[in-house]
């Protein structure tokens, strides 16, 4: 009988772990942001023949280093602050600017924040959790390529309007100790841009929808 009341005992220390809860949680991981882009074909105020249609641009997928920080609300809800170096992505041509390849070049920023819903109770070492928040993208040291220049017909300048959007998230903390964690989520964001790539009197326009989709894995400590 004490052997069986060990056995049960032993794997309920598996499923929890210590009552004592607490409020912060800082987080360092990895993510990848996969791109799902979509645009119109770009527009211009210059002659057609500088801009033979189709024309467009599809942008590449990145992978950086993300911290995060959640503070504990109650047993359920937290709220999670997301952000991370900056990750650059490349922009290749579609339609006849595909034979230019990379065209161009841009980082972003994108700090997130979520109100998190905890499925399960405090004590479980495992809780999967969904959570529903802001987003806000800012784009910034965007550039043409040598190979963007050449297909633009000269020096370019690129900007790309900042974004703000809903955006959602999905994912699963376990619970090594009442301090140490390690999670895993996927999570996605409504990113639209208005891009303007001037080339001197000449401007082309298009809207990016970037519909990411963002997968990560990260470490936290809890005090």
């Amino acid at each position: 009988m004490k052997k069986i009341h060990f056995a049960v005992s032993a794997l309920f220390g598996l499923a929890c772990f210590s009552a004592h809860a607490y409020d912060n949680t800082i987080r360092a991981g990895v993510l990848n942001v996969q791109v799902h882009s979509e645009s119109p074909d770009l527009t211009s105020n210059g002659p057609t023949f500088l801009t033979p249609q189709p024309a467009g641009l599809i942008v590449s997928n990145a992978t950086t280093v993300v911290f995060g920080y959640t503070r504990r609300l109650n047993d359920h809800f937290d709220f999670d602050f997301v952000a991370g170096i900056p990750p650059e992505h490349e922009v290749v041509g579609r339609g006849n600017l595909a034979p230019y390849g990379v065209i161009s070049k841009v980082k972003q920023r994108a700090p997130t924040f979520f109100i998190n819903y905890n499925f399960g109770e405090a004590t479980n070492a495992w809780r999967p959790f969904v959570g529903l928040g802001l987003n806000y993208t800012q784009f910034f040291d965007a550039k043409s390529t040598a190979n963007g220049n050449i297909a633009s017909g000269g020096p370019t300048k690129i900007d790309l309007k900042d974004s703000i959007g809903l955006a959602g998230q999905v994912g699963i903390n376990y619970h090594i100790n009442d301090r140490w964690s390690v999670s895993a989520s996927i999570a996605a964001a409504k990113v639209k841009s208005d891009m303007t790539a001037t080339t001197g009197s000449i401007e082309r326009k298009t809207t990016i929808d970037f519909r990411p989709v963002v997968y990560g894995v990260a470490v936290g400590y809890s005090f």
